[in-house]
């Protein structure tokens, strides 16, 4: 037998006394062995070096007296295998926030910034200071504070559901940034009407239903006939459809039952109140933000400078000086008319605790 294949078969053990593991080599690579539990167990130290491999087996064993268990197999796990498992989560427990892709493939809001930036991160590498850069790279592309911790909270939801399956053993610290204060005021009547005018036909209604009942963006375009009561001038939220799972039932009055009815002449058939074409309404941030610009009520202004520019346009000093220019909306959306909502409910005779109960069990600030 040659030297090469003696060197690779050989086994080198360290033996110790009874208890304190050994280490041995296999090929090149030193390995350790030690028991947990009564059992025993192997793992590679990855290294050439025999004193990494006694290191390695005086941290395993210190453990082990400790009565922490080791995590042999953390560094195989990849950001890849924490954001699948935090996706998995969400289908199981039908989470809110879980979207579907025009792939077909699930999506949750926020994980598109994580998975550009830590794709081929390996878990154990992902620390408060690769957390840290991750935040100067969100915060150098001109995101907000409160965006980048969503972003952050989705990333700690995936240390923690590891950490419940025994797959890692820490979780890193996540360095929060401190948000915006709660935005506030109102949409006032005229800038009501004149924001109405500004945006499509289809999407007028959706703004009415916004403004004088103050139900949320979702709950408005997911809103089914079957819910609407043309009769009894209220409209029934089923539990599960709200945010909080709660049910609640919002009057109807006025400029608000009228359109209703229009709607309900215009789609008999739809399942969906709000339909174009006879496809319910989906997103509509762009038409909204180009809205609100012409009706004064917001602006596009430049990522880098702030300077204000045109919606198709970009800034010309950042593109003269090569930094990004892509422009930003900064001014009304469609969740400010969650306070007008409610102070309209209240306008139009709901009691003001009904009215406030409601702001307070969803989150409205």
């Amino acid at each position: 037998m040659s030297d090469h294949s003696v060197l690779r078969e050989e086994t080198a053990w360290r033996r110790r006394a009874r208890g304190e593991g050994r280490i041995y080599r296999r090929g090149r690579i030193w390995r350790i062995q030690y028991y947990r539990n009564g059992r025993r167990v192997f793992e590679s130290s990855r290294s050439e070096n025999e004193r990494t491999a006694q290191y390695l087996l005086r941290q395993r064993l210190g453990q082990v007296a400790a009565g922490i268990a080791p995590v042999p197999h953390a560094h195989r796990i990849s950001y890849e295998n924490l954001r699948d498992a935090l996706l998995a989560d969400y289908v199981a427990n039908k989470r809110k926030w879980l979207r579907t892709g025009k792939d077909g493939k699930p999506y949750v809001c926020g994980l598109s910034t994580l998975n550009a930036f830590f794709k081929g991160f390996r878990a154990v590498y992902i620390t408060a200071d690769s957390l840290r850069a991750f935040i100067r790279n969100r915060q150098e592309k001109g995101a907000a504070n409160g965006t980048i911790n969503r972003s952050l909270a989705l990333l700690r939801r995936m240390f923690h559901l590891a950490t419940a399956d025994g797959k890692l053993r820490e979780v890193p610290h996540f360095p929060m940034l401190k948000e915006a204060p709660p935005r506030k005021g109102f949409l006032e009547h005229a800038n009501y009407q004149k924001l109405r005018q500004k945006l499509p036909e289809h999407l007028r209604p959706v703004l009415s239903m916004g403004y004088h009942t103050g139900m949320r963006l979702g709950e408005i375009l997911k809103l089914r006939w079957p819910c609407v009561d043309l009769a009894k001038a209220e409209i029934s939220l089923d539990p599960g459809t709200t945010k909080n799972d709660q049910p609640r039932t919002i009057p109807l009055a006025g400029e608000l039952l009228e359109m209703l009815r229009i709607e309900r002449t215009r789609n008999p058939k739809s399942e969906f109140v709000f339909m174009r074409a006879g496809v319910r309404i989906g997103s509509f941030r762009k038409a909204w933000d180009s809205a609100c610009v012409r009706a004064g009520l917001g602006v596009f202004i430049c990522r880098t400078c702030d300077a204000p520019v045109a919606h198709d346009s970009k800034c010309a000093d950042c593109r003269k000086a090569k930094r990004q220019a892509r422009p930003t909306y900064r001014g009304l959306i469609f969740h400010d008319l969650r306070r007008t909502g409610v102070r309209n409910l209240v306008r139009a005779g709901v009691p003001e605790r009904v009215g406030d109960q409601r702001t307070q069990d969803e989150g409205c600030v």
